[in-house]
């Protein structure tokens, strides 16, 4: 009886893999092909991060219409504000109460100009971003038709604050360098008095509701006001320049006799 030969099994699923070349003109091409998908990757995040960015900080579509403000169209008889370095004396401190012979800037004294006046404080870093960021945009020194009232104002009385207000915001101001005035608003009358045409619903000052700052109040020639800002957002500095260009217009010749001739920029005749 023959013996067969013993065979070794044969595992059918196993295929022995065929070494592939690549030449180098492949590599090449893969390599290209490999920096161009990198590259779109970090185009797409880029755009992702940008309308992220513009949702978040931006936000363009919710800006309101600072024309549509409850307060628009009607006299800006809310401005009665003391000048700063009125009312604090380099060889006498601090003037409270405000002595009679200071007499405050109100609406009488803006009348023939147009204004921006903004609410701000030195408790509030953005109010100072934004009085700086107007400041530099606006005809503060080139036009004497127009006028730029930086308005202080008291911080929220559930605030304590160590330092004196009048001290603080002097040396606030200072340090921003700008080439205008400062105002205060002493006993937040301009505030109230603002707040009320804005919810004219409200008949009680403890019922309005507080005041946003920084607070942006364009007003024209007339003593109209013609837009407000509440808050501060990119681009308010850019909308309020052009309002402002809009209600001035070209520049007007004064004769040499003229008030507004005399009268250096940033300053305000006496109210009456």
């Amino acid at each position: 009886m023959r013996s067969t030969p013993s065979r070794k099994p044969v595992n059918f699923w196993r295929v022995p893999a065929k070494k592939q070349e690549i030449s180098p003109q492949s590599a090449a091409g893969r390599g290209k092909t490999a920096r161009k998908r990198l590259l779109a990757d970090l185009l797409l995040a880029g755009v992702c991060f940008a309308f992220v960015f513009a949702i978040f900080f931006w936000r363009p579509w919710g800006q309101r219409d600072p024309t549509t403000h409850p307060a628009v169209g009607k006299p800006a008889d809310f401005v009665q504000v003391y000048a700063l370095d009125d009312l604090v004396n380099p060889g006498r401190g601090v003037e409270m109460p405000v002595p009679q012979a200071i007499s405050p800037v109100t609406l009488d004294s803006l009348r023939d100009h147009v204004t921006v006046a903004v609410f701000w404080g030195p408790w509030v870093p953005t109010s100072e971003e934004a009085v700086s960021r107007l400041a530099a945009v606006l005809p503060v020194t080139t036009r004497k038709d127009f006028r730029f009232v930086a308005i202080a104002c008291p911080p929220p009385p559930d605030r304590n604050l160590p330092e004196d207000f009048l001290v603080w915001t002097q040396t606030a101001w200072r340090e921003l360098h700008l080439p205008t005035p400062c105002y205060v608003d002493l006993e937040r009358t301009s505030q109230y008095r603002f707040l009320l045409l804005a919810q004219p619903e409200a008949s009680d000052v403890a019922r309005l509701a507080p005041l946003p700052i920084p607070a942006i109040v364009l007003i024209d020639r007339n003593g109209i006001i013609r837009a407000a800002w509440s808050g501060w957002l990119p681009g308010y500095d850019r909308q309020v320049s052009q309002m402002v260009d809009q209600l001035l217009g070209p520049p007007v010749r004064k004769t040499p006799g003229s008030t507004h001739d005399a009268q250096p920029p940033g300053s305000f005749p006496e109210s009456r």
